[in-house]
């Protein structure tokens, strides 16, 4: 099934051809993107004087310089996004660069022409598949393989996560679907049986949702609720006997805030900086109840299937052997979702349904598969 979604995403980019049209990057996806041209192919990231220049062959319609901003006290230009989304695209991005310097290819090496927009939508394929894999395995410690397959199955066509990972690729939202699954996998994993390697693989996985997003690093509740197989007590005491493996975690979540500290340093003068400034949140006047049932974004909507996930929910509480693995998704979901819709925008432009939620789809593949087993038994 994995496959199946990675094959028919690959057919879908290349059919409707963004990339070869030159229409991939733009507004939000550019920029998040140009970190990786400013500074590997133009050079200081901290002026970006070239983007002006972008307007007259590459966008006829908006301009490159959205999300720029001129920062006074030090005369630099700052991106408003954090550089989370460029870091997984830079795999890509060295590809094409490597790419379009070859003689015969015909294809300017500037960072923006049609191997880089490509390298863009594959970047956004390959982590939601990868994201897929790691919720395979750790649905198949859970539940059976057929509703393992069927429960991917839902996530993968019946959610905005394909439009996000072909139509609309380059957002933030693939990459955050394929953490919030290394959270939940790395969770289980250290928790059956601890080592340095999967800490430091959990604290890396939450590091990256915090440079990416960092309002989904209310995620950190699942390790913290976690007590599968443990009870409370256990749990703790794994905690204190494995206290080193607790401090790997945290250096490994906070390595990769470190290009973003230094970046807005350099371009702003502090290192923690609100690069959102005017827009923020209303958290007096969440709409929760239009973010999920609205016909402009509703999450249940526009993804109807994710309703399986939370009657999953209610099962996994009626099951003694499962209560534990629903518990911290149950807490997640009401913080996550006040957080979501405070957003003063809180339909967050374009696409199909509440795309924020792409990235919380991984916590109801196990729900899913559970329904799924109860239905192949009755």
């Amino acid at each position: 099934m994995c496959a199946l979604f990675a094959w028919a995403a690959v057919q879908e980019v290349l059919d409707i051809h963004f990339w070869r049209d030159l229409r991939v990057l733009q507004w939000d996806i550019e920029a998040y993107y140009h970190y990786l041209p400013a500074t590997f192919i133009h050079g200081d990231p901290r002026d970006l004087d070239y983007v002006a220049t972008l307007d007259d062959g590459l966008h006829k319609d908006h301009p490159s310089s959205y999300g720029i901003f001129h920062v006074k006290e030090t005369g630099h230009e700052c991106l408003k996004y954090t550089c989370g989304v460029a870091l997984f695209e830079a795999p890509m991005f060295f590809a094409a660069h490597a790419y379009c310097y070859s003689p015969w290819t015909g294809h300017p090496a500037d960072g923006y022409s049609a191997p880089y927009q490509l390298g863009v939508s594959l970047s956004s394929i390959l982590f939601s598949f990868l994201g897929l894999l790691l919720l395979r395995t750790f649905i198949l410690r859970h539940a059976s393989d057929r509703s393992a397959a069927l429960a991917i199955a839902a996530l993968a066509f019946g959610t905005n996560l394909f439009f996000y990972s072909t139509v609309d690729s380059g957002m933030s939202h693939p990459y955050l679907f394929f953490l919030f699954a290394a959270v939940l996998e790395r969770t289980d994993a250290w928790h059956r049986a601890p080592s340095r390697g999967k800490a430091i693989g959990l604290g890396l996985a939450l590091g990256l949702v915090l440079l990416t997003r960092p309002i989904d690093f209310v995620v950190v509740l699942v390790p913290l609720l976690w007590t599968h197989g443990l009870g409370w007590r256990a749990k703790w005491a794994l905690v204190r006997k494995y206290r080193g493996h607790i401090v790997l975690a945290t250096v490994a979540a906070i390595v990769p805030l470190i290009p973003q500290l230094l970046y807005w340093k350099a371009t702003t003068g502090h290192f923690i900086f609100y690069s959102y400034r005017s827009e923020g949140f209303n958290w007096g006047d969440p709409h929760i109840i239009d973010g999920l049932f609205s016909y402009r974004k509703g999450w249940f909507v526009w993804s109807p299937l994710v309703v399986l996930g939370f009657i999953g929910l209610a099962l996994m509480l009626f099951n003694k052997s499962k209560r534990a693995l629903a518990w911290p998704v149950i807490a997640f979901f009401p913080t996550s979702l006040y957080g979501i819709f405070c957003w003063y925008q809180w339909w967050y432009g374009g696409g199909f349904g509440s795309r924020p939620l792409v990235d919380t789809l991984p916590l109801l593949a196990l729900p899913i598969a559970v329904l799924v087993d109860k239905a192949l038994r009755k």
